[in-house]
């Protein structure tokens, strides 16, 4: 009735009369469905609030529970943080706006609104665990509906915030209206995104997500940040907390049932051939020939290993070997008795004894190497494999867009806002049709700093498609290089 364009009171009327409590796996159903048959999630997202307002006192679970009080839990962060970006709305930024607009102008109050609208913008921080760790571990459990239309009123809000703290420093100053409705645009949309957050998406959360779960999203917390608050105390689960398997949910396997007919009723599931397995790459590397066996000085390194830890097989050292292929040529010594798989533009190299080694066409670096190199390069990087997987991403601990572990093994398209889903995905199918080579882009973030995106697809020397590389940049600094430094000044 709302999406056609019917009358809230009239549909709020409907709902309390007919309805006494909502469990949240039926919102998500609700959403779910109207997506599987065709709606678009961004107009979902634009009557994204009107949902809220009619389920609001109406949504049947116990907004109390033991994890949240837990000091350091994700949820306890997230619940603490709305706590305070409340009070920062409720308690400093709509009375002083009141107040403002009583005063006719008063500079001191003016500044007071500029202080909190920045202090609002943090809220990003708080977002961006959201989006890059929790709706990864949501979509990996089948709930795709609730991050498509959450991530995009998230970057609604945003830009309504931004939008209001640019009123509030423009000179002359506007309006007060204008200043008034920008304001309580923003603080309208913020305290509807925590109720959704609490009432709808943590209780979700805490019915599928393992502990084991929470404590990825707890360890990778801190390289984002937190939104207005201090860095939360150190939470893990407890040995018998992980030991706990994920127990079936009714609510979890309704979703993952719906997410299967999701994808079937849009294709979105991939036509590619899948990746093959270890034992596909070994049988075709062997080709049934029998595995030689390794040198009796190996051999007898691995067996004092082998004793020194008890013959326990989790521990239990493992050597791969292959059949050597004729005429192949390596930087660097042999080894002998080495173990190499790889082709002859690349092997890996373990004897059991050194660290493996990486051997390239133009020279060779150990792992530990390998890492450290790739961790200082001054780019940001990610690979997308050509099934549109994340794989890989560098951390140099210092960059552009945050990334965090959960986004491996996730599809690039759920990586990103809705809004810039169809553009990620023309270039990707580009690339794996062979029309384009590359993508580039540059924005300017923040208005502080210049940011470089490219796009480069990766292709063997038969111009087989094997994914994608993302290679961002801070060019700021860059530009504004003149004249000359030569090694010797």
């Amino acid at each position: 009735m709302l999406h056609n364009g019917g009358s809230f009171e009239a549909a709020k009327k409907i709902f309390d009369e007919t309805f006494d409590q909502v469990d949240v796996s039926e919102i998500t159903n609700a959403e779910r469905q109207l997506i599987a048959t065709g709606l678009n999630p961004m107009e979902i997202q634009t009557l994204c609030n009107v949902h809220a307002a009619v389920f609001r006192g109406k949504i049947n679970n116990n907004s109390k529970t033991p994890t949240e009080e837990i000091p350091g839990h994700p949820v306890q962060v997230l619940k603490l943080e709305n706590t305070v970006i409340m009070s920062l709305l409720n308690d400093e930024l709509l009375p002083t706006l009141k107040k403002w607009q009583q005063a006719g102008s008063d500079p001191e109050l003016l500044t007071r609104m500029q202080h909190a609208l920045a202090d609002l913008m943090k809220i990003d921080k708080h977002y961006l665990r959201k989006e890059n760790l929790i709706f990864p571990l949501m979509t990996k459990y089948g709930i795709t509906a609730p991050p498509k239309v959450m991530w995009g009123v998230d970057d609604e809000i945003r830009g309504w915030i931004k939008a209001a703290l640019k009123l509030v420093n423009t000179q002359p100053t506007p309006e007060p209206y204008d200043i008034e409705a920008a304001i309580e645009k923003a603080a309208k949309e913020v305290d509807e995104m925590v109720f959704k957050e609490e009432e709808i998406m943590l209780p979700m959360d805490l019915e599928i997500f393992t502990a084991a779960d929470w404590a990825m999203i707890q360890h990778e917390s801190d390289a984002i940040g937190y939104t207005l608050i201090a860095q939360p105390l150190p939470w893990q689960p407890t040995e018998a907390e992980l030991a706990v398997k994920p127990k079936p949910s009714k609510m979890a396997q309704e979703l993952n049932a719906m997410a299967e007919d999701l994808a079937k009723s849009q294709h979105l599931a991939s036509d590619r051939k899948p990746k093959p397995t270890d034992r596909d790459v070994l049988k075709e590397i062997h080709q049934d020939v029998p595995m030689p066996i390794a040198p009796a000085e190996t051999l007898a390194k691995l067996q004092a290993a082998k004793t020194e830890d008890g013959d326990n097989d989790v521990h239990k050292p493992s050597i791969s070997v292959q059949r050597p292929k004729p005429k192949r040529r390596h930087a660097g010594p042999d080894v002998f008795g080495a173990a190499t798989s790889g082709t002859d533009s690349g092997r890996i190299e373990i004897d059991g004894i050194h660290p493996a080694r990486v051997l390239l066409p133009t020279g060779a670096m150990d792992l530990e190497q390998l890492t450290n190199v790739l961790r200082l390069l001054p780019l940001d990087l990610t690979f997308v494999d050509d099934t549109d997987t994340v794989r890989w991403f560098s951390d140099s601990g210092e960059r552009v867009f945050p990334r965090t572990t959960a986004v491996i093994g996730r599809l690039v398209k759920d990586c990103h806002p809705p809004k810039s889903v169809d553009k990620v995905e023309k270039i990707l199918s580009d690339f794996h049709a062979g029309r384009e080579d590359h993508a580039d882009f540059w924005i300017n973030l923040h208005g502080e700093k210049m940011i470089y995106i490219r796009y480069f697809a990766i292709r063997d020397p038969e111009e087989n498609y094997l994914g994608c590389l993302e290679v961002t940049q801070d060019i700021s600094e860059i530009q504004k290089l003149d004249g000359e430094k030569r090694l010797g000044d």
